[in-house]
């Protein structure tokens, strides 16, 4: 009998692991998140106050081999893909939930040892890629004076409509308002900057 003809559930999920569509062996990896928590300390108070900033980029450690007569292209086109810009698809035997994540490469380190031909390790470091949709929403100073504009029209379309909750509202958005306005105020001397200039 074999080793894997013994059935075991996670031997019938284990996959070839892979980045970018480049194969290697793993020895080992380590995955590791968590919360972002800002602990607050007050004076003469005995109880802190743990906050929940959200949760903690996804960090991966993989220890991997690259091994046999044609392990040299193997390490090659592994480079390759390391070294390559932007975002990759990582794939390991066992993930978590069996999902393959995009990260960045954070580091890599290739080692090769005159007693082991034909073998190298091939340490990496990646961070989850996670979702960069928020970079489309830029805040500039034209994008906010848009939006004090949009602001002012909807208070006052509620006050002609004599909408109760209109006066709330108001007292509720003074704060943004003024705001609004010192952005007002910079926009209007950096626009009489740049006509002088």
């Amino acid at each position: 009998m074999r080793i894997k003809d013994l059935k075991n559930p996670w031997r019938d999920k284990w996959q070839n692991a892979s980045f970018r569509g480049e194969r290697f062996f793993v020895e080992g990896d380590m995955r590791s998140s968590g919360r972002r928590v800002v602990v607050h300390e007050y004076p003469k108070r005995n109880v802190p106050y743990s906050e929940d900033m959200g949760r903690v980029a996804v960090q991966i450690k993989v220890q991997g081999y690259l091994i046999g007569p044609k392990y040299l292209d193997l390490k090659n086109a592994l480079i390759a893909a390391l070294e390559k810009d932007g975002p990759g698809m990582l794939r390991l035997p066992l993930p978590y939930q069996m999902a393959d994540i995009k990260v960045m490469v954070n580091s890599y380190s290739v080692t090769e040892a005159r007693e082991r031909g034909g073998f190298c390790t091939v340490d990496m470091q990646f961070s989850e890629y996670g979702d960069p949709s928020y970079r489309e929403v830029i805040s500039t100073g034209e994008a906010i004076d848009k939006s004090a504009n949009d602001l002012e029209k909807e208070l006052t379309k509620q006050r002609q409509q004599g909408d109760a909750s209109y006066r709330a509202k108001l007292r509720q958005m003074y704060p943004y308002s003024q705001i609004y306005a010192g952005t007002r105020q910079w926009l209007a001397r950096r626009n009489a900057v740049g006509d002088t200039q």
